[in-house]
Parts: structure tokens; sequence; C-alpha cells
């Protein structure tokens, strides 16, 4: 029986006493799982679960049940090609592992398309009959959490969480829990936002080296690079100075935006943040109107694309593949385009910096919802433990736990073998299916791997999972641009990653990543409005100061009443 008096409730890092007191247990409970083995004999297998009968629940990371435990779920439809031949969602390297060692056994409720996933939700919420585990957004969770839909994992949580998992959740910072806890329950695992995924300006080297100037930090240097390029024709006799998307700017993980350029006034489009005490949403600051006047101003002069507004991504991708451009924001992994001009142009070499700098040397980036996605249990699920301990198997073979108290350090160093010799791209289908890793991992790969290739040692790589990348730019440090994938890897987790984890990178502080009831219906027309008056003033179809009548437009069709509702969410 669970005794209650011995419960920790402690999601950040003043657990020293109780640390102690988890690895304490932990070793007893590991103990206490060996003789039980030995007692039952190797060749005994582990038994089902009679119809109607009840198991033991067990709040710990790594005992197994006596008897077998179906958790529930509900999936997309897998892609082709994805897995080895014959495995599924239910029987893949995941669960086989989950099965032999914890003895739960993983059952799909349903499976759709990724397309309709949202609307097979919204079904289970309206019906109040959610599988045992789902992965969901922000929205969709406060919409269960509203419904009183989801189990409690307080305790569960901190029973049954790995000391491995719970260290990576924790080099966050407890605000990270605290988004997924409502009236003090936990009512959801959070797959944290990946730190760093900033903007930087990747850019070619060769055009840098030919047009005799050094690398941009400011505004100024990127015009000023932009305008050098196309002079010299560098991309051909239409060759673009630097592209974009049709909405200007991307957000948190995206590329092409000039989410950075915005930044350098001090303007941060689409997120809310606190002036004076308040919220307020960005896009609607009267710096926005000096950094829409520079871009006005450079598509007047054919620096910025002329033919943005009307781009998709494969169009975007082949101004960079076929050689026409040679400078893009983006995130840290390059654009496709990037590998692609290689094949084309041997002489083709790129690379990333942290640009536009402010007047205080700083590259400004706004502060990103802190979570993406929130694994959630339903009420109803009779062994809510379970799910923690198949988050924590799912991890253990995904990143070759050895440490941290693991008690099956062999079956898990042969199952992360079998799957990263198969299917390395194939997390998806594990148990509880949501990205962890540690907050500094970006900058952290970076500068252990640039270290491990130069002395090619890979035993200097903390992180597992990336043995294939150490590999990947080991091959491409001694045949340069030979393979594309290589390359692309190269660029990605060093030159990348490197920029942007640079010191100059000041995050902005944001207030709010949520719906409020009136975002729900009429945010949609708002981000229109929003959309249309930039791309006029930049395309110079409307005067700088028509943004002026745009901000009294968006509070009266409906802003007002939205910052009114964001403010008040804020306050609980």
């Amino acid at each position: 029986m669970y005794d209650n008096s011995i419960k920790v409730v402690a999601f950040g890092k003043n657990a020293g006493k109780d640390m102690i007191m988890r690895k304490l247990l932990s070793m007893l409970c590991v103990l206490a799982l060996l003789l039980s083995l030995a007692a039952c004999g190797a060749g005994e297998e582990l038994s089902e679960t009679e119809p109607g009968s009840e198991v033991a629940a067990i709040y710990d990371a790594y005992t197994p049940y006596d008897e077998t435990v179906t958790l529930t779920t509900g999936t997309t439809v897998l892609g082709a090609g994805g897995l080895p031949s014959g495995d599924d969602y239910e029987n893949n390297v995941f669960t086989r592992f989950l099965q032999k060692t914890q003895n739960i056994k993983m059952d799909v409720a349903w499976s759709v398309d990724s397309s309709t996933y949202a609307s097979k939700v919204a079904l289970c919420i309206a019906g109040k009959d959610l599988p045992d585990v789902l992965v969901v957004n922000r929205s969709t969770f406060k919409q269960m959490a509203d419904n009183d839909l989801l189990a409690d994992l307080t305790e569960v949580y901190d029973s049954c969480i790995s000391d491995f998992l719970r260290a990576q959740l924790d080099s966050y910072g407890e605000g990270l829990m605290k988004e997924v806890t409502v009236d003090g329950k936990l009512l959801g695992i959070p797959s944290p936002s990946l730190n760093n995924c900033q903007n930087v300006l990747w850019i070619r080297s060769d055009w840098l080296e030919k047009a005799g100037l050094e690398a941009p930090k400011t505004l100024e240097d990127i015009e000023k690079t932009a305008r050098k390029f196309i002079e010299l024709k560098l991309g051909g006799e239409n060759t673009i100075g630097i592209t974009t998307t049709s909405k200007l700017y991307g957000g948190y993980n995206s590329s092409w935006g000039m989410d950075s350029v915005f930044s350098a006034f001090g303007a941060y489009p689409g997120s809310w943040l606190e002036i004076d005490g308040k919220a307020v949403y960005g896009s609607v600051q009267p710096e926005m109107k000096d950094a829409l006047e520079l871009l006005r101003s450079w598509y007047a002069a054919g620096i910025l694309d002329k033919e943005f507004a009307v781009r998709d991504e494969a169009s975007r991708q082949s101004l960079i593949g076929s050689g026409r451009c040679g400078m893009y924001f983006g995130v840290w992994w390059p654009s496709n385009g990037v590998a692609d001009i290689v094949e084309l142009d041997k002489e083709a070499d790129w690379i990333a910096v942290s640009a536009p700098l402010d007047a205080n040397g700083k590259l400004k980036t706004a502060a990103q919802d802190p979570i993406q996605k929130i694994a959630v249990v339903s009420k109803k699920c009779k062994h809510p433990e379970a799910v923690i301990k198949a988050l924590n198997a799912g991890y253990d073979v995904l990143r070759c736990n050895r440490e941290y108290g693991n008690p099956y350090v062999s079956q898990t160093e042969e199952a992360y073998k079998y799957f990263f010799e198969t299917s390395p791209q194939g997390w998806g289908v594990m148990p509880v299916p949501i990205e962890i890793n540690w907050s500094d991992c970006v900058g952290r790969i970076a500068r252990e791997m640039k270290e491990a290739v130069e002395k090619e040692d890979p035993s200097i790589l903390s992180i597992t999972g990336f043995e294939s990348s150490y590999e990947y730019i080991l091959y491409n440090s001694k045949h340069p641009k030979e393979n594309r994938v290589y390359y692309h890897e190269y660029l990605a987790r060093v030159v990348g990653a490197g920029a942007a984890t640079e010191d100059c990178v000041e995050v902005v502080p944001t207030c709010f990543y949520g719906t409020t009831k009136t975002m729900s219906t009429l945010w949609s027309s708002l981000e229109k409005l929003e959309s249309e008056i930039m791309l006029k003033i930049v395309m110079g179809e409307e005067p700088v100061s028509a943004f002026d009548d745009f901000i009294d437009k968006w509070y009266s069709s409906g802003g007002e009443q939205i910052t009114q509702e964001v403010e008040e969410a804020r306050n609980g």
C-alpha cells in the first residue's frame, strides 16, 4: 500500500534531503526487484492480468508490476518507412523494452491522420472519454483541465519520475512545472521548448570574401552587405539581397522572418509583453513603426526580395539552393537549400552569425512559450503512475541512460543499439512521445561536438544520441563538403548552434502564451488585419502613418477585450 506520509512534493532544485531519500528508496526497491527475479527463475515470464482483477500500484521509477498493466493511447497514423518491418505503435523497441522491464503494455485506442488529430481529441473531450495518455497543446490542455478530465500527477510524478528525467526537467527552473499546475495540482508533464531557437543570420562566406567584407554585425552592416552582393551580381543578374515570408515574422523556432530586424528596434510582434505592469501585444506597440519603415526602404531599394509576399517555402529554398540569394534569417539548423547550392557550386560555403546587434551589442529575442506539448493522463486511468514509468523507460532507451540509478543498463544498451541501427529518427513511437532534453543542450552539443571532432574523441559528448552526428561531422572535417548531408550536419550542430548560443543573445521576458475566450473567435481576423497592414506598408501601398490607424482598429475590433482577458488570465 502506498503511504502518503512519505511523499515528496518538490519539482524544483531544492530537494537535497529529498533526493537522498529517493535514492535510498530506489536502491531498496531495486534490491527487492533483484531478489524477486531470482526467486522467480530466469526463464519465468511476468504474468498477464486476469480480466477484472486489480493490479497493485507501484510508486517508484523502476520496479515492475507483478501483473501486466495496459495503458491506452491515441496516436497519428505512421508514415511509411519510419520503422523496421513489423514494428508499429504497439510493438516497437520502446514498447518491448517497457513490457520486458516494467510489465507495462501499450494499447492504441485509436489512430488518425495528423490533420484530424485535434478534431479527434476534441470529440474525446466532448464525450468525456480520454485514452489513458495523450499528447496535446496548451489550449487543449486547458480545455481538459477546465472539464476536470485530468489525473492529478503531483504524487506520482514525485515518486516515479526517474532521476534522469527529473534532472533534465529541473534544468529549466521551477517555472516549467508551474505551467502545467492548476489549483496546486500537477495535471500534465511538459515537453520544454528547446532554448536558443531564435534566428541567426546565415550568410555565404565565399560571397563575403569576394565582396571584401567582414561578417555583418549591425542593421547597417546587413544592408551594406546585401547592397554589395547585388552590385557585384554574386547570385547572377537577378541576385536577391534577402528574402522573407508574407507574414514578415515567424516567432520561435522559425526561419525566413524578420524577427531580428524588429527586435533591433525593441519591437516584438506576435508576443505578449509586460509594460508598466500590464500585458500588451507586441504587434501594436509604437516601436513597430521604425522597423516597418526600414523594411519599406529595403523593399523600395531592391534589397528585400520583390516577390517575398508570394513565395512559398519551396520557392524560398530554391533561392538559396540555386545560388540567387546568399543571406537569410533562420534557426540554427540551416535551410536545405544551403546544402543544395554546395552540390552546384563547390566554392559555396556558409557561416552563421548573431546579428543584428543593438547599440549595446546585444541580439535581443522575445522569450517564447516554455512548453511545446503536454503529456496528459485521463482521470479515469487506473494506473497514472504507469504513465510516468513508461516515460522513464522511453527516455532510458532514447538517450541510452546508463546512470541515475537505472537497474536495466544491459537491456537499455541492447535496445538503444537496435534503435540506433534501425530507426534513429523513430522516437515518435515512444510510449509517451514528448521531447525532453537539457535546457543547455544546443550550446553544450555545439561546444562538445567541436572539441570531440578536433580530438577525434566521441567520449567527450555528454549527451547520448548524437553518435551519427559525430561521425558525419568528423568525416566532413576531413573531406569538406564532399557529402551534402554531412556538411549540413556540421553547419547545424557546430556553426549554427554555436552562433545561436553566443553570449550576446539577450532574452526579453514575455508574459502570456495561452488562448482566451475572445481569441478563439476573433484572433484569426485580427491576425489578418495585422498582416495586411504590415505588407502594405513594407510594399509602399500605405504610408507608415497608417500603422496608427491599424492600432486603433485592432483595439476596437476585439483587441481591447482580448488584452483585458489576457490580463485577467495572468492574475489568475
